[in-house]
Order: C-alpha cells, then structure tokens, then sequence
C-alpha cells in the first residue's frame, strides 16, 4: 500500500498490450481484451481503496475502429457486459459513489451499446467519491477538432479564445489534467498514441514493459511511489 500522502488526485492509463497477451497465453488475440477487462476491475478497485480521486483510461482509440469485424464485436460485446455487470446490476457503484462516463465519439458505438452508458452515466451522475472515465472512439486530436467546431457554431470570438475557453469546450471540459499517465506494454517505444493531448501538457508519464493484462496493483503502488519523488515544476 502507498502512504496516502503521495496519492494523485488523477492517473490515466492507456491500456495497451491485449491483443498481444492474447496471442501469446491463448493463441487468440481477441481473448487479451477479456483477461484486460479483469486486470481493468481489479485497478479500478485498488484506486478507490488508495484514495485516487479521477481514473481515466484509454479502451478503444479511433484508430482501432479499422481492426476487424470479429475483433471490434469482442470489445463491444464487453463494454456491455461490464456497463452491466460492474455498473447497472451491481451495487459497487453506488455504495462507493463512483461516477462512470465514456469519453469520445459516443455516437460510434452500437445503438445498444450507446443506450446502456447512457442510461449508466445517468444512474452515477450525482456520485462524486471517484470519477472514472472511459475513452471509447477517442482520439486527442478528433477532441480538439469537435472542440474549435463547437466554438465556431457558437460564435465565438477571438478575443474570447483562451486556454480556459477551449477547454470548455473539450469533452474532458469537466475533469482535471492528469498528475500523471501510465502507458502498458511499452517496451522499448514510448509514444501518446494520441490520448487527452491537451491535457498531459505537464502530466508525469510512465512507460511499463508490462501488458495491460498482467499489470498489478504492486506495479501501480511502485509507479505511484516514483511519482511521489518527481518534482513538478510546470514549467517555472
């Protein structure tokens, strides 16, 4: 367990290495993505016992949306086994007022799929002990582009346009920056892939060797534990 003193109010994790996992352990890669889904509960629950106030991962980029058919219902087909399990017929939700919200091109999804997080997101909007998101068809620079299109429909002026104002208009408008990213299955590449580019402007990030399914709640702590020694200067 980490001292509570050196706990970030936010991480974000971009949950890379399933489908090679899959490959690897079960010869299918489809199957990493189920094994993921489990280490993804366990996090999320070692999160709220540690004291993190905001979780946001990364499950499906835009990008993904080009992999194949068979692949592509694998994913949708837990996203709603998991809104349903973890969040609408289970009581984990409410009793540890945890808020869920899907980031990104929502309307993407399969109209089942769409249906299911929202009626989700209604069910959790009044919670506020943690905030956990979820990027489903996102992409950091698709965010940037909804976000100037917004602002020309509503006529906003260029005096207007500041850093504040276009995070308004950001689909993480209401959540804080990252303190820090963990990146999976990195080894030896380190790359954004493109998640909350916004935001991670001064986020410490963290790049593990591990895939996503066999990422543990001690190797979080230790990632934490090193965030806790960094110093963050914002640029001053």
């Amino acid at each position: 367990m980490t001292n509570s003193g050196s706990i970030p109010n936010h991480i974000s994790i971009q949950l890379d290495g399933n489908r090679r996992w899959g490959k690897k352990h079960r010869g299918n890669s489809s199957l990493g993505h189920v094994e993921g889904g489990k280490t993804l509960k366990r996090i999320l629950e070692h999160c709220m016992d540690i004291g993190v106030k905001v979780l946001t991962v990364y499950a499906l980029s835009m990008e993904n949306l080009k992999r194949s058919e068979e692949e592509l219902k694998c994913h949708f087909d837990l996203h709603k086994k998991y809104i349903k399990k973890w969040v609408l017929n289970s009581d984990k939700f409410e009793k540890n007022e945890i808020r869920f919200r899907v980031i990104g091109r929502k309307e993407l999804l399969p109209k089942d799929e769409q249906e299911l997080i929202k009626e989700a997101e209604e069910k959790t909007k009044n919670f506020n002990k943690l905030f956990f998101n979820v990027c489903i068809c996102y992409n950091g620079h698709d965010e940037l582009v909804d976000a100037f299109k917004n602002m020309v429909k509503d006529n906003v002026n260029e005096e207007e346009i500041t850093r504040e104002k276009i995070k308004e208009y950001l689909y993480t408008k209401e959540i804080p920056a990252p303190d820090m990213m963990i990146k999976t299955g990195m080894n030896p590449e380190k790359r954004l892939s493109g998640f909350l580019l916004w935001d991670v402007a001064y986020t410490e990030l963290f790049f593990s060797s591990t895939l996503w399914p066999d990422f543990s709640t001690e190797e979080l702590d230790k990632l934490i534990e090193e965030y806790s020694q960094r110093e963050r200067r914002f640029g001053k």
